[in-house]
C-alpha cells in the first residue's frame, strides 16, 4: 500500500517534469516565431544571454518584444489556472471559473472608462488601459469582499449569486456606455477579445509581483481545499474555520483574477479547462492539482497565443477567440470522460 502511494506520487513527479519541460520547448518556439523569423538556436543564446554575431534586429526582436509577451502568456495562463481551480474546489463546481465573482465585468468596466475618458499615458508606463482593468477588477472584488462582512454567514451558493449579479450589473453599465458612445466601441470589443500583444517591461514588473503573492497565497490554502472540496461541514468537522479559509482564497483568486486580466483582456476557458486536466491527471489532492494546473495553463494559453499570432500572419487573432475554440472540444470531451466519476 505504501509502495503503491510512493508510486503514483513519483508518476505525478514525473508528469509535472514532463509539463515543465514541454513549457521550456514552448517558450523557445514561441520566442522565434513572428513577423521577423528567429532560429531557435539563436533565440536560446540571446536568452541565455550569449549575443556575439547575432543580428541587432533579433535581439531586439526578442529582448524588446517577444520575451515580455511570452512572460505575460505564461503569468496570465498559469494564473487563470490557479484561480480557476481554487474557485471550483471552494465553491464545489467544476464549472465555476476565475470570472465568478464578477472580476472580469469589473475589468470591463474599468476598460471601458479608461478609452472614453481618454487615460492613455497610465502610471509608470503601465498604460491607462492595463491599470484601469486592474482597478475595475479589484473594485468588484472589494464589493464581494464588504458583501460578505455584512453577511457573515454567507454560504458558497450566496457568493455565487453575488458574482453573478454583479456581472450583469455592470456588463448592463458598460453596454449603456457602449450605446452612448458607439463610435468607441471597436477600440473596447478588441480588448475583451484578449491579446498579450502589448505586453511591456513595466506591465510584466507589476504583474509579477501581485501574481507570485495571490500564487503563494493559494499554494498555502491547498490542504484548506482538500477539505472544502468535500463540503464545508465536513471541512469544519477537521478544523478548518470556513468563512476565513473562504474569504481568503477569494483574495488571492480575486488578485491572481485582476492582473491577469489587466495584462491579457477577458480570455475564456483556460481557468475552466485545466483545473479539470490536472484533476483528471492527479486526482483530488490540491497539492499536486495546483502544480499541474499551472503548469497546464500555462503551455495552454502559450499554445493558443503561438496560434493566434501565427495563423493569419503578418494578422493576429485575439488570444481569447483561440481559446475558446480550442477550450470548448477539449472541455466537452473531459465531460464525456469524467461523467461517471464523482468530484
Amino acid at each position: 500500500m505504501i509502495q503503491e502511494f510512493y508510486r503514483i506520487e513519483r508518476r505525478k513527479e514525473l508528469g509535472a517534469l514532463l509539463l515543465a519541460i514541454l513549457c521550456a520547448g514552448g517558450a523557445i518556439l514561441y520566442l522565434s516565431v513572428g513577423v521577423v523569423p528567429v532560429g531557435l538556436g539563436e533565440s536560446l543564446r540571446i536568452l541565455l544571454g550569449y549575443k556575439e554575431g547575432i543580428d541587432p534586429g533579433h535581439i531586439l526582436a526578442i529582448e524588446g518584444i517577444r520575451l515580455p509577451r511570452l512572460i505575460a502568456a505564461l503569468l496570465v495562463g498559469a494564473g487563470l489556472a490557479l484561480s480557476g481551480a481554487a474557485y471550483q474546489s471552494l465553491f464545489q463546481n467544476r464549472l465555476a471559473d476565475p470570472f465568478v465573482t464578477g472580476v472580469s465585468a469589473g475589468a470591463v468596466l474599468g476598460t471601458t472608462l479608461a478609452i472614453l475618458l481618454g487615460f492613455s499615458s497610465g502610471f509608470l508606463g503601465l498604460g491607462g488601459i492595463t491599470l484601469f482593468s486592474f482597478l475595475g477588477a479589484m473594485g468588484t472584488s472589494l464589493v464581494v469582499f464588504f458583501l460578505l462582512g455584512v453577511l457573515k454567514r454567507a454560504s458558497s451558493a450566496t457568493i455565487l449569486l453575488i458574482g453573478i449579479s454583479l456581472n450583469f450589473f455592470l456588463s448592463a453599465v458598460v453596454s449603456l456606455l457602449l450605446f452612448l458612445h458607439r463610435n468607441r466601441i471597436e477600440s473596447i470589443v478588441l480588448w475583451t477579445m484578449g491579446s498579450v500583444a502589448s505586453a511591456t517591461r513595466e506591465k510584466v514588473f507589476f504583474a509579477l509581483p501581485v501574481f507570485l503573492l495571490g500564487a503563494a497565497g493559494i499554494f498555502a490554502s491547498s490542504r484548506s481545499l482538500d477539505y472544502l472540496v468535500l463540503g464545508e461541514d465536513i471541512a469544519r468537522a477537521h478544523g478548518i474555520r470556513v468563512p476565513r479559509v473562504r474569504f481568503r482564497i477569494i483574495l488571492f483568486a480575486s488578485l491572481l483574477t485582476s492582473v491577469c486580466v489587466s495584462l491579457s483582456g477577458v480570455v475564456g476557458f483556460v481557468g475552466l479547462v485545466t483545473p479539470n486536466m490536472a484533476r483528471i491527471l492527479t486526482g483530488t489532492r490540491h497539492r499536486s492539482v495546483l502544480v499541474y494546473a499551472a503548469l497546464l495553463g500555462a503551455l495552454f494559453f502559450l499554445g493558443a497565443d503561438l496560434l493566434a499570432k501565427t495563423l493569419l500572419s503578418p494578422s493576429e487573432l485575439p488570444v481569447g477567440v483561440v481559446t475558446s475554440l480550442l477550450g470548448v472540444p477539449v472541455f466537452a470531451g473531459l465531460v464525456w470522460k469524467s461523467s461517471r466519476r464523482i468530484y
